[in-house]
């Protein structure tokens, strides 16, 4: 059973949701997803379920933490929903990032909602000793003092760029982070709108920098039945993988990106 014990605007129709468990089948690591069915009882609109990305999680407190952003029904249905209110819950789902970058130079870009899910993934690098270079963008300001905030809590270099006025710079995470790119970094992480992931990829192969991104995709079932997610690969095989199981982390030039 999960609990909501916290349903906070902390951003411009940006939304905190803090969930209590009872139990986990495992522990959930960095990437991974949770599928929340957003419909109450008695009703089954919104049908599907959503997914959403795993911001932080705290096993001492039993506690799971999302970030969303209502941009449709569901997310707004969401956002109704009162402390103590129960969900029906599925995860943790989906392939998570690699940890294997012990004392190294990571660059972790992220925008817009896409900034969620590098949180938790700090945290764990930071535990590494990871030397972490964290590039936020977003669309204004306001969308990023709440990530600012969090990710300063931790043994980072923040900077942050906005489309609507300078901040480390004026543009977007990808135009930061190459303005800001002096030094080859020994991986990055990167998760936003999948344009921008198709850039980033771009030029990151062109300088032989290897890494991994979390692409966002509409997901039916979220455990590989329904296919809705499924994405085309770069493999010579061409073999189609879905971004619920297979993913929704992959490496850098394993899928073709919407670019």
């Amino acid at each position: 059973m999960f609990k909501i014990i916290t349903n906070e605007e902390v951003g411009p129709d940006i939304f905190k949701l803090a969930l209590k468990y009872d139990q986990l089948p495992q522990k959930p690591e960095p990437g991974q997803f949770f599928n929340i069915k957003v419909s109450q009882e008695l009703s089954d609109d919104p049908l599907l379920r959503r997914p959403f990305s795993i911001f932080d999680f705290k096993p001492e407190e039993k506690r799971v933490e999302f970030i969303y952003k209502v941009v449709g029904k569901g997310t707004k249905v969401l956002s109704k929903l009162k402390n103590g209110t129960e969900l029906d819950v599925l995860g943790p789902l989906g392939s998570p990032f690699s940890l294997n970058n012990m004392n190294k130079e990571i660059n972790l870009i992220g925008g817009g909602m896409g900034i969620a899910p590098l949180f938790y993934l700090a945290k764990k690098l930071e535990k590494q000793n990871a030397d972490l270079k964290v590039y936020l963008g977003a669309a204004d300001k306001s969308e990023l003092n709440f990530f600012e905030n969090k990710f300063s809590q931790l043994k980072a270099d923040i900077y942050l760029a906005s489309m609507s006025e300078e901040l480390t710079i004026k543009g977007t995470a990808l135009d930061l982070w190459l303005k800001k790119l002096e030094n080859k970094p020994d991986f990055i992480y990167s998760c936003g709108p999948e344009k921008m992931l198709a850039a980033v990829e771009k030029e990151a192969l062109k300088n032989n920098i290897i890494g991994e991104i979390s692409i966002e995709k509409r997901m039916g079932c979220g455990i590989g039945v329904c296919l809705s997610c499924s994405c085309e690969t770069k493999t010579e095989d061409k073999k189609n993988k879905r971004a619920c199981v297979e993913g929704p982390v992959f490496e850098l030039g394993e899928v073709v990106l919407d670019g």
